[in-house]
């Protein structure tokens, strides 16, 4: 018998994915569904071993079945994911992608340009590129010799790659120093700043990408490539479809819409690679970011707009339905893991046998002490912003304690990825100074997120003996 573990019975709640890659990464034989039939719905998963009445117990829907071999199904594989940190992708900006990447049940390792250059993409299968300033080179921006080269290796020996923004323009063809494992030139490529920031939707192009997912999406853009050309072994994924607004968020550089249907719209937003230079798929926007750059944007554009017209009530229920947690773009990235890992059928789990400690009273501090300085906007969004702060200081005490519940059973692996999220974290609060409310709120409440993630990860573990 194995187990079926369905999306809609369950909410499409991420705590699917979660499950099915705690599932994988303990060794049982895990697939997906990718053809709807009387029975199943394309994207379920399906389980052999685990104990369904466990499952049930965690709050999932389940139920048994029988194997069926007419199903048109994917072996799911847990890869040994690297994700890009230092220089080029300093905290927060690679913390989007460890939210995005727990949220989806993966365990990674952080990595810098000189753990690159070390050799530390020999014990991994996938790296990914956040967004930041790898457009520049890995060396050239982490100051190290031999980063770039080992990527070329990793990618020649089979290892697959997802980048976002940044991460796309260096694996693009156009400047010195890019990989050009794309082969696409960006429609701006030293002067990428001419775009601007945004929230576009983009059209999903391609099925295996799009699964669980509308035809259109809304994603968050910072200056990522706009490829207009494919040349071979290369092919669309999406492309960007309407303006959806502007943004200042952090770069205060809005994205104008008369730019956007002159350089961007119906121009290549996402794409893949599978030529012998290797495989990728890279976004120009960023997936990763999901509803949580789309709510602060929204606290310095849509709610500032209408409060006067709808007053407090309406924007407090807009607020709360943004849903960080659980943004749809994430499954982007699952379908794009999954599709990179289809050509194996296992991966060697790394051999870690050391055991991270934490330092959470240290976070704790820093982040009360980012939270007591907090001033909130002169205007009545101040108001908004108030009520945000003190809904998070209770959910981060929250997830401190759920993380403490969780540490001693946890995985090594997975706990020396919480040291170091937690490290980078409490650094980043310590020396931020002269941020905008919206970006204050943003930050702390994408610490809480990945705090949460974190236990989720470890929780899922303890029902996969």
């Amino acid at each position: 018998m194995m187990i079926r573990l369905p999306w809609y019975d369950n909410g499409d709640r991420l705590q699917v994915a979660i499950t099915a890659n705690a599932a994988a990464r303990a060794g049982y034989s895990v697939f997906r569904v990718l053809a709807d039939t009387s029975r199943f719905e394309k994207g379920d998963y399906l389980i052999d071993a685990p104990d369904a009445d466990k499952l049930s117990e965690s709050g999932l829907s389940v139920q048994t079945c029988s194997p069926d071999p007419s199903l048109v199904m994917q072996e799911i594989v847990a890869p040994r994911i690297a994700l890009l940190a230092g220089a080029c992708s300093a905290y927060p900006y690679y913390g989007y992608y460890a939210l995005a990447l727990l949220r989806l049940g993966y365990v990674f390792t952080i990595v810098d340009g000189e753990d690159i250059a070390r050799g530390a993409l020999d014990a991994h299968d996938l790296l990914v590129l956040p967004g930041g300033f790898s457009n520049w080179t890995l060396d050239l921006k982490e100051n190290t010799q031999g980063a770039d080269d080992a990527v070329r290796r990793f990618l020649l020996r089979g290892g697959t790659v997802i980048g976002s923004c940044g991460g796309a323009y260096y694996f693009s063809r156009g400047r010195p120093g890019w990989l050009g494992v794309a082969d696409a030139r960006p429609l701006n490529t030293q002067e990428y700043l001419r775009t601007g920031v945004g929230v576009l939707t983009c059209s999903i192009l391609d099925e295996r990408l799009g699964l669980g997912l509308p035809p259109t999406l809304e994603i968050a853009y910072f200056h990522g490539p706009v490829w207009d050309e494919l040349g071979e072994a290369t092919e669309p994924l999406m492309e960007f479809g309407d303006y959806y607004g502007h943004g200042r968020l952090f770069i205060n550089n809005p994205l104008s819409r008369e730019i956007f249907e002159r350089d961007m719209q119906g121009r290549v937003a996402a794409l893949s690679t599978h030529g012998r230079r290797g495989r990728s798929i890279l976004f120009s926007p960023h997936p990763e970011m999901g509803d949580l750059l789309r709510k602060y944007m929204a606290l310095e554009t849509y709610i500032p707009h209408y409060q006067a017209l709808r007053g407090d009530l309406v924007m407090r229920e807009t607020l709360a339905t943004f849903r960080p947690d659980e943004s749809r773009s994430f499954l982007l990235i699952l379908n794009a893991i999954e599709e990179l890992s289809r050509e194996r059928s296992a991966f060697a789990r790394p051999d870690k046998t050391h055991i991270a400690t934490c330092d959470t009273q240290s976070l704790l501090a820093e982040w009360m002490a980012r939270a007591d300085a907090f001033e909130p906007s002169a205007n009545d969004t101040g108001r908004l912003e108030t009520e945000l702060l003190e809904s998070f200081k209770i959910k981060f005490v929250h997830a401190l304690s759920e993380l403490g519940r969780h540490w001693n059973d946890a995985k090594p692996d997975l706990k020396d990825m919480g040291r170091r999220l937690i490290a980078d974290i409490t650094q980043s609060l310590a020396r931020k100074t002269g941020q905008r409310p919206a970006e204050i709120l943003l930050e702390l409440e994408l610490a809480c997120l990945i705090l949460d993630g974190w236990s989720q990860v470890a929780a899922a573990d303890t029902l996969m003996p």
